[in-house]
């Protein structure tokens, strides 16, 4: 968090240990778009409280990517009608020098008891009057009872319930629920066994469950690696961002409360979202929430969760409730108060947005299958938003020819480095292209969604998250696979075989948006044949074939494309083109064919041909299907590729393509044979034309601006 103003007059400063963990980071970023909203000028200094690095909040850092706050150095000099002290009982050292900030009147917002003893620890802070201000009955009582001459406010400073920001969920999407809690980390904030989390919460049921702020360590190792349970630091994730994927939100303490992770709990309320709670916090957090004892918690959220019209009860009561119980308006009146200011004024200029962006991130496949879906979708989305790609694959002179700038991020496979260090980095890396370019959603091609991935965008707070999740995956998962439920969208690009898909992707068909299959070109942006003929210096007199085995990985490209030169090469005036590909290590010799093709896309020339043989790769299939371009399959059969067998058997079982394995190659002269004659060749393209449904590029493109307008 880098100062962004050195001095100055501000309407209000805050000051806090910005890095501290649990729901405070929330607390402060809610106030913040408050005091904005209220047209205040705002300001904040972090407290130096600590001599290790620190992250600060990405709540709080959100606020300043987004121009709501300046930062102030670590000594500021600046004048300031209000300063509000969040948390000083957490301070441990004394704060630095703030000789040169002064304000008018000076409120510590205290959400645990403080001790005499840390009170010197706070001489740093007399900017101004003092007065206290505590977040609750508990607290205040204690206020009370030191007994000192600083004034207490009448009313306690309760967290704003806003609403949180969220992308909800794609239509027709069903997705399991989702039950977490949010609070410091520590003892005090747990039951104090393993046998009573597990009472309490639903862990290692098969249940999705989240936590942020984990019990103590030798407590936690027994909990740890349970189905279902899922753990965010605290620096990968906003706290809103965490409490929206929430459905309901469970918070049972140990018997002592030093703090309470109340901002969390009233924007969850806020939000409509079910919140349960212990039944001696009732008369803190008053109605709007569902109270039980511990030992009925668990089934009391199941009670709720079989009866729907019960369910929606509670949340529509968590929504109405928060209003008064979190009143902005009531924060508002406060502060207008401390301002010394009798009316609200006019909000303030917000900073100009800047134009939409999207980051696409292709990972680094075998070919240019990632790179060419994205390139597909970015193609057709609105003229107002601008597509920015960061690649792992080697791929950024292509992107560019698109006319989109591209950076390159080198994948773990092209750096040979340990998977686990290499994920950090491109995590750092990642979020670096996301502060600099502030893109709305980023929208990641490929098999593994990394946490890298995950954190990299959710700690990034109001960033969308898009998968393009292809099917047709094999039978060995992702290790990553379940990161889907990370998610604001999943795409799926439809397979023309799908019906043959029995891989892992297949039976979640409940978290996807399904478009029909992505082809980068319409059909009516391939050449017609007698000008592809021409642009290919072919002959419309002789039949052509084109080659195009794929990038190489998994089998030995060379050779098979070798022998199956030999054996064209045996069919007088049939012109052979052979493709290269732009990423592959592959050279191959003009020797022996009419001409190398190295381009892309190559589609575009498929007209040309009267036949091809090819392999069976997403983008390659589906692009022979739209054009109808009659073809002899040899599918890449390697177990770590997609697939591709299971493709090219479809379209034979359908007469619309031959499926010819490598060790059967012999076929090869009668398979040809047959495709140059015109009545075949017309029969496959009629049963091309059967099987192809459209290009899903656009409604790709419609779903990711459906999120993008919601940013």
């Amino acid at each position: 968090m880098s100062s962004t103003r050195q001095d100055g007059t501000y309407d209000i400063v805050l000051l806090a240990d910005c890095t501290r963990k649990g729901d405070v980071g929330l607390r402060i970023a809610q106030e913040i778009r408050t005091y904005t909203d209220m047209g205040c000028r705002v300001g904040i200094v972090q407290l130096q409280v600590h001599t290790p690095p620190a992250t600060i909040s990405p709540d709080i850092q959100l606020c300043v990517r987004e121009g709501l706050v300046d930062v102030l150095p670590a000594q500021p000099s600046a004048r300031t009608k209000l300063a509000i002290v969040h948390s000083p009982s957490s301070l441990q050292v004394p704060v630095q020098n703030l000789s040169d900030l002064s304000a008018d009147q000076v409120v510590f917002v205290h959400e645990r008891k403080p001790s005499l003893s840390q009170m010197g620890l706070w001489l740093g802070l007399q900017i101004g009057p003092v007065t206290w201000a505590p977040t609750n009955r508990w607290v205040r009582t204690a206020l009370a009872e030191l007994n000192t001459p600083v004034p207490l406010l009448d009313e306690d400073w309760r967290p704003v319930g806003r609403p949180l920001f969220s992308l909800g969920t794609a239509p027709g999407v069903i997705r399991p629920t989702v039950i977490g809690r949010v609070s410091d980390p520590g003892p005090t904030q747990w039951p104090k066994t393993k046998e009573d989390i597990e009472r309490i919460y639903p862990i290692g049921r098969g249940q999705d469950f989240r936590v942020m702020g984990t019990p103590p360590g030798q407590l936690w190792k027994k909990l740890a690696g349970k189905p279902g349970l899922t753990v965010f630091d605290s620096k990968d994730v906003t706290v809103e961002r965490f409490v929206e994927m929430l459905d309901i939100f469970m918070y049972f303490p140990g018997v002592s409360i030093p703090s309470m992770p109340e901002a969390a709990i009233a924007s969850a309320m806020a939000s409509g979202k079910l919140v349960m709670l212990p039944k001696h916090l009732e008369c803190h957090f008053g109605p709007g929430a569902v109270y039980a004892d511990a030992a009925d918690a668990r089934s009391t959220v199941e009670g709720l969760l079989a009866d729907e019209d019960a369910l929606e009860t509670a949340r529509n009561d968590a929504a109405r409730y928060s209003a008064f119980q979190f009143s902005e308006t009531s924060l508002r009146t406060k502060v207008l108060h401390l301002l010394d200011e009798a009316k609200p004024r006019k909000r303030r200029k917000a900073r100009k947005s800047p134009a939409k962006r999207v980051l696409f991130v292709p990972s680094n496949g075998v070919g240019l299958g990632h790179v060419t879906r994205l390139l597909a979708i970015a193609r057709r989305l609105d003229d107002q938003v601008e597509p920015i790609f960061a690649t792992m694959a080697q791929a950024a002179p292509i992107i560019e020819s698109f006319g989109y700038r591209a950076e390159y991020i080198p994948s773990q496979g092209d750096t040979n480095t340990d998977p686990s260090n290499w994920d950090a980095w491109f995590r750092s890396e990642l979020g670096a292209l996301i502060d600099r370019y502030e893109p709305s959603a980023v929208v990641f091609d490929g098999n593994n969604p990394t946490p890298g991935l995950v954190h990299g965008v959710l700690s990034r707070g109001r960033c969308g998250l898009v998968w393009v999740r292809r099917g047709m995956v094999g039978l060995t998962p992702s290790p990553y696979l379940d990161n889907a439920r990370f998610m604001d969208r999943i795409i799926e690009p439809g397979e023309t075989a799908a019906e043959w898909d029995h891989g892992p992707t297949a039976a979640r068909q409940n978290e996807v948006m399904l478009v029909d299959p992505i082809t980068l070109l319409d059909q009516e942006e391939l050449l017609p044949g007698k000008a592809a003929l021409k642009a290919l210096g072919l002959s419309p007199e002789n039949p052509s074939v084109l080659v195009q085995l794929g990038a190489g990985a998994n089998r030995d490209v060379l050779a098979l494309t070798n022998e199956i030169l030999e054996q064209l090469q045996k069919f007088p005036n049939l012109q052979i083109v052979l493709a290269e590909w732009e990423n592959s290590p592959v050279e191959f010799s003009d020797a022996g064919v009419t001409r190398l093709l190295r381009g892309f896309p190559l589609s575009r020339f498929f007209k040309a041909f009267d036949f091809s043989i090819s392999a069976a790769g997403y983008n390659t299939f589906h692009e022979v299907v739209a054009s109808g371009l009659p073809t002899i399959f040899f599918a890449n059969r390697h177990p770590a590729m997609d697939e591709q067998g299971t493709r090219a058997a479809y379209m034979q079982e359908h007469g619309a393509a031959f499926d010819l394995p490598e060790d059967e190659l012999f076929h090869l002269p009668a398979l040809c044979e047959a495709l140059l004659n015109k009545e075949a060749q017309a029969f496959m393209r009629d049963e091309c034309q059967k099987l192809y449904t459209g290009n899903g590029a656009a409604a790709a493109a419609r779903a990711i601006m459906d999120l993008v307008d919601k940013t």
